[in-house]
């Protein structure tokens, strides 16, 4: 090497080469220090890096016979070691490790460039000693696709900054089934409970990717705090801000890798992975690769998107995508139409999965996904979502679920290929920036929902996911069809002004009401639809009183589960669903924000509890008969005393406030029409009750801050 080297004095200020330059050498700095500025379409350039001495430059683009990807300027004088193009791949072509080698040392410093940028973000900007004294005091931890960082019940006594990689956050439900909870993104803290109280974990992390890691133990943290008092304090309040933080969108500094896989080679998969590109663009610096891009980046190197694993191209490619990822929020990598080693490549590196099919296609699952992304591969532990093609919404999907039954799957999405809005809709969902809407119960004091989803309208709020409990169950489902507030309003007063059916009354043994026709109404409304075959995702809760427990509807007829969730007990016929009776949601769960919170980054309520006290002017009720006279005789004064069914929602909204208090404290926007004064069962006014939710609405978004999410959407 020594004999081919070439030193070369650049001044302060002064371009080494430019982004888009050939790669025609690469560097060696030996003194001084250089900066590396890209920039993208429309933006300014901006610092991704700095090389000090010892440090290589422009070998990844060197390498794979590609183009520069910044532009280096001289931040004070520097001298270099220069190495030409063609005496590098004499070198290499002589001795074949010296490639690994060199690619190990970038893959080394981009970790700790990542680092730097991570510790500079939380501290500002700290001196070379300090930074050293801190690195030191960390410890570097690698951990394998699909291995575990650590487990619930393990010992606490350290945290973690993830530098590279995707993590999950796994926890159990109630039926002790494994779910994920969480997830965490370069740049973010994970296990900070034990610097706090040392207890237990709470909770199972897992690598969705390889990740790397840097570890704080306790005692390295207490040496931290003797000598640098304010990077503990500084940690501490990191700490607790994360404790008390509501805002649920995720700190994400690092890119979110997503593999783009047909279903079959005939998806029109390009065009779909333009069009989640651009709409991904709108709000994220997003970048799509495909094995077409990777050869026209690397001419020299064609095939590189198709070499095998032991090829010493792959090891330039990671290095390389690693380096975009950086500069990037999301990486799209859009496989090949059939099983490639591109193909394998984009699931290896993916945190999340779309597969893509037309809805009309055969429903079996495809070579790739049966050999690459089962469960029992062990290839990817990410995500896998379903994203199924229409040509258009002239009418609502069907037989999804054999999509369903074939399939791992973490969700589905309908999407309706003459609609950008359902791109941008995507976009969202997969970006953790998706907005959920949960309608609560109250019997005719939800016709204000009607008004809350107009007013959304006129603004231009999304609804990207929709859940709800009893009357917001029955109007959450019409959404989820795409209904929009003026067809919901038509629909509710034909079921419930037209076709009133609170009037089948029944001997009051099992209820008032018979479910004839409830049950009418409800098939009207909504036909044999199916929950997974609705535009929107949809889930509504019923309260099962065999287990003592809720029960989420997330798939089955529509109408069943919206008359479940309606059911009032006492008032409506309770549902049998596998021998358990189920009763109206509001009973355990009036406001899910709670679920809803698992699957949507934004989250409105609307709850139409009037929490009104209930009170009467006498020491005791009056006996059945003088109430009844009084209301039946025109010469008698009405005795005003609450009935059956007014009993019975106070008896359920008074066992779950506090839970519902809990998600309204939550929730990124919090609605409450004032509903108060209007009766149960009440439904005469349904215009004046959605007018009311409507001004109430418009009045609280229009008063949104600044900063808040939901102002982007403002039309």
């Amino acid at each position: 090497m020594a004999k081919v080297l070439e030193w070369i004095d650049v001044e302060k200020g002064q371009v080494l080469f430019r982004q888009g330059d050939a790669a025609d050498a690469m560097y060696v700095v030996q003194e001084g220090m250089l900066q590396a500025f890209a920039a993208k379409e429309k933006c300014a350039p901006t610092m991704v890096g700095q090389m000090g001495p010892g440090s290589l430059v422009g070998e990844i683009a060197l390498l794979m016979g590609g183009r520069r990807n910044a532009t280096v300027v001289a931040g004070e004088k520097t001298r270099l070691a220069r190495l030409k193009a063609k005496d590098v791949e004499a070198i290499v072509a002589q001795n074949p490790e010296i490639r690994r080698g060199i690619l190990d040392v970038v893959r080394q410093r981009l970790r700790r460039m990542q680092w730097l940028k991570i510790l500079s973000d939380y501290f500002g900007e700290i001196d070379r000693e300090k930074y050293e004294f801190i690195e030191s005091r960390f410890k570097w931890v690698h951990v394998n696709r699909g291995e575990t960082l650590f487990s619930k019940g393990d010992a606490a006594d350290s945290l973690y900054f993830l530098v590279h990689g995707f993590l999950h956050v796994v926890s159990e439900d109630a039926l002790g089934e494994a779910r994920t909870v969480g997830a965490i993104f370069r740049g973010e803290i994970v296990g900070e409970m034990a610097i706090l109280s040392g207890e237990k974990r709470t909770a199972t992390v897992c690598a969705v990717r390889d990740s790397d890691l840097v570890r704080l133990t306790k005692a390295d943290f207490e040496e931290i705090s003797t000598s640098y008092p304010g990077v503990s304090l500084m940690i501490l309040r990191i700490l607790v801000n994360r404790l008390k933080e509501h805002d649920r969108t995720p700190r994400r500094s690092g890119a979110v890798n997503i593999a783009l896989v047909p279903a079959d080679p005939q998806v029109p998969l390009a065009e779909f992975s333009q069009r989640l590109n651009a709409a991904l663009s709108i709000s994220d610096r997003a970048v799509l690769l495909n094995s077409g891009t990777l050869a026209a980046e690397f001419p020299a190197n064609a095939g590189m998107a198709q070499a095998a694993d032991d090829d010493p191209l792959q090891l330039g490619l990671v290095a390389w995508l690693e380096d975009l990822e950086s500069s990037h929020d999301f990486v799209l990598y859009e496989a090949d139409p059939e099983a490639s080693p591109w193909t394998l490549r984009c699931i290896k590196q993916a945190d999340q999965v779309l597969i893509v099919a037309r809805a009309g296609d055969d429903p079996a699952a495809s070579r790739i996904e049966k050999e690459w992304l089962t469960e029992n591969t062990g290839i990817t532990a990410s995500a896998q979502t379903l994203v199924l093609i229409h040509p258009d919404g002239g009418r609502l999907p069907s037989g999804t679920m054999a999509w369903l039954s074939a399939r791992r799957l973490a969700g589905h999405q309908h999407l309706r290929w003459d609609c950008e809005a359902d791109f941008v809709r995507l976009a969202r969902i997969v970006s953790r920036r998706s907005v959920g809407l949960v309608l609560g119960g109250g019997g005719a004091r939800g016709m204000a929902h009607l008004g809350v989803l107009r007013a959304l309208e006129e603004r231009g709020i999304p609804v990207d996911l929709v859940g709800g409990a009893s009357i917001g169950a029955i109007i959450g489902g019409g959404v989820a069809m795409g209904m929009d507030s003026d067809r919901l309003t038509i629909l509710c007063k034909e079921t419930f002004q037209k076709n009133n059916p609170f009037n089948d009354y029944a001997v009051p043994i099992v209820s008032l009401l018979r479910s004839r026709k409830i049950d009418r109404a409800a098939r009207r409304a909504y036909g044999e639809a199916r929950i997974e075959d609705l535009w929107l995702s949809f889930f509504c809760v019923s309260s099962n009183l065999s287990s003592c427990g809720v029960k989420v509807h997330v798939d089955g007829s529509v109408w069943a589960a919206v008359r479940t969730s309606s059911s009032l007990p006492g008032i409506m016929v309770p549902i049998l669903h596998d021998g358990a009776v189920h009763v109206d949601g509001g009973v355990m769960n009036n406001l899910p924000g709670d679920i809803m919170r698992r699957h949507a980054g934004i989250v409105i309520t609307v709850d139409v509890d009037s929490r009104e006290n209930m009170s009467c002017e006498f020491t005791e009720f009056p006996s059945p008969g003088k109430i009844f006279w009084s209301r039946v005789l025109p010469w008698k004064k009405a005795i005003p005393t609450p009935n059956v069914a007014e009993i019975m929602m106070a008896t359920i909204m008074t066992g779950c406030r506090k839970s519902a208090d809990a998600v309204k404290e939550d929730a990124d926007l919090s609605l409450e029409p004032p509903v108060q004064g209007i009766g149960i069962l009440d439904f005469k006014t349904i215009e004046k009750t959605a007018q009311m939710g409507y001004e109430y609405t418009l009045g609280i978004i229009d008063g949104l801050p600044d900063d808040s999410p939901l102002r982007r959407f403002f039309i």
